[in-house]
C-alpha cells in the first residue's frame, strides 16, 4: 500500500513469483518425482515468459535466474535428453543475453550442463569437450570474472572423462591435469586444479583396471605432495582417502600373482600397497592414519598379487588381520575383504572360532557380520563421508 492508501505492485515481484514455480518444478526433480514430465512443466514457464517479453511486457521478461533454475532443473533430471535440453536451455540464454544486458552468462551455467553429460555414455565425454573449450575461448578472459571458466569448470569435465564407459581416458585426464597446473603457473589460465582434479585423474587410472594403475596413481599422489611442500598448496595435501586410493589402485589391478617380476619389483602393485601401507601406519607429515578401507584393498591387494602357494601369504594376512583387529578397524568391507582371502578353517580360527559362533546359529562363513565380533575390533570405524563436486 502506498501513501495515498492505494495497493500498488512491484512489476519485479510478478517475475520473482514465475521463478519460485520454476524452482518449485526444480525441486521435484530434486525429489525424484516422476509423475509428471517436471522440467518440461519448468521450461513452459520459461516458455510464458519469453512469450510475454515478445508482446513487450517487460515486467516479465525472463532474467538470470528464470535460466539457470531451468537449466538445474533439466540438469537434475534422469530422462534420457535430459543433457541435450540442459544445453539447449543454455543456448537460449546465450543468445538472449546478447539482446539483454541484464542478462548475463555465469560460469555454473556451464559446469551444471558440462557436469550432465556424464550421463550420456556414448558421446558425452565429445559433448563436455566441446563445452569446456568453447567456453574457455568464448569466457576464459571475459571482463566479468563470473562468466569466468573456474576449477569447477575445469572438474566437471574431468568427472565425465573420468567415468566415461570406455574406461580408457585416463591418459586424458592426467594431460589436461598437467596442462592447466602449467596455464596456471604461467599466468595464461585462472583455473588452478585442485585436490578434486586430482581424485578424478586417480579415478581415472583405477577404472581401467591396468597393471601400471598403481604407478600412475602413486605417481599424481606423490605430485600433489611436491606442490604441498614445495608450492605451499595446502589443499593438496594427501589424507589417508587419498593414501588408500593408491592401495585401491593396486586392489584393482590386472593380476600379477602368477608373473615373475622379480626386476621391477619396486614397481609391482604389491610393493606399492605395502609402501603406501608402510607410510600410514608410521608417523607422517600428513597426520594421515589407517582407515577400515586401509586394511581392506590390503587383503585384496595380496590376494590378487602375491601367489597363494607362497609361503608368506597366510603369514602375511593373519598379521594384517590381527593389526586391523587391534587398530578398532574391522568393519563389514575389511571383514567380507579378509573372509574372501583366506580357506573357511582360517577365517573361523582368525574371529574366534567355528563353535562360537555355531551356538548362534551360524555355520557358513559368508553369514558372519561385522556386528557379530567384538566391538572392541570397530571401535575406530567412521561412517563415509559424503562428496560433492559443486557448481559454482
Amino acid at each position: 500500500m502506498n501513501a495515498s492508501g492505494e495497493i500498488s505492485f512491484k512489476p519485479e515481484r510478478f517475475l520473482h513469483n514465475y521463478n519460485n514455480v520454476i524452482n518449485a518444478w526444480c525441486e521435484c526433480e530434486r525429489n525424484g518425482n516422476a509423475s509428471v514430465s517436471v522440467s518440461e512443466k519448468a521450461e513452459a514457464v520459461l516458455d510464458y515468459l519469453f512469450e510475454q517479453h515478445r508482446k513487450g511486457v517487460e515486467a516479465l521478461s525472463p532474467n538470470n535466474a528464470s535460466f539457470s533454475l531451468c537449466i538445474k532443473s533439466w540438469c537434475r533430471s534422469n530422462r534420457h535428453d535430459a543433457p541435450e535440453r540442459a544445453e539447449q536451455i543454455l543456448r537460449r540464454k546465450e543468445v538472449f543475453a546478447k539482446e539483454q544486458s541484464n542478462v548475463y552468462i555465469i560460469a555454473p551455467d556451464y559446469n551444471q550442463v558440462i557436469a550432465k553429460w556424464r550421463d550420456a555414455q556414448v558421446n558425452g565425454p565429445d559433448r563436455a569437450r566441446r563445452l569446456f573449450k568453447e567456453m574457455d575461448q568464448n569466457y576464459g578472459s571475459a571482463a566479468e570474472l563470473k562468466a569466468r571458466p573456474n576449477t569447477v569448470t575445469f572438474n566437471s569435465l574431468l568427472d565425465v572423462l573420468a567415468k566415461s564407459k570406455s574406461r580408457d581416458l585416463a591418459s586424458e585426464c592426467e594431460e589436461l591435469l598437467k596442462q592447466r597446473n602449467e596455464l596456471f603457473k604461467e599466468g595464461k589460465s585462472t583455473i588452478l586444479p585442485d585436490i578434486i582434479s586430482y581424485r578424478s585423474c586417480i579415478d581415472a587410472w583405477i577404472r581401467q583396471w591396468q597393471k601400471d594403475s598403481p604407478q600412475k596413481v602413486e605417481a599424481l599422489v606423490k605430485d600433489m605432495i611436491k606442490k604441498y611442500s614445495m608450492e605451499g598448496r595446502k589443499d593438496l595435501r594427501p589424507d589417508a582417502d587419498i593414501f588408500n586410493l593408491v592401495l585401491k589402485a593396486c586392489a584393482h589391478a590386472t593380476v600379477t600373482w602368477h608373473e615373475d617380476i622379480e626386476k621391477e619389483a619396486n614397481d609391482t602393485p604389491i610393493s606399492i600397497a605395502n609402501r603406501t601401507f608402510a607410510l600410514l601406519k608410521g608417523k607422517n607429515e600428513f597426520n594421515a592414519n589407517p582407515t577400515h578401507a586401509t586394511y581392506a584393498f590390503m587383503f585384496i591387494a595380496y590376494k590378487f598379487h602375491l601367489d597363494f602357494d607362497n609361503s608368506r601369504y597366510t603369514p602375511l594376512l593373519l598379521m594384517l588381520w590381527k593389526q586391523c583387529c587391534n587398530d578398532g578397524l574391522v568393519s563389514q568391507f575389511a571383514l567380507e575383504s579378509f573372509q574372501d582371502c583366506v580357506l573357511d578353517y582360517q577365517f573361523w580360527k582368525a574371529i574366534g572360532g567355528e563353535e562360537r559362533f555355531a551356538l548362534l546359529g551360524k555355520t557358513d562363513p559368508k553369514t558372519i557380520k561385522v556386528e557379530d565380533l567384538p566391538q572392541e575390533w570397530k571401535r575406530n570405524v567412521k561412517p563415509p563421508k559424503r562428496r560433492g563436486k559443486g557448481t559454482k
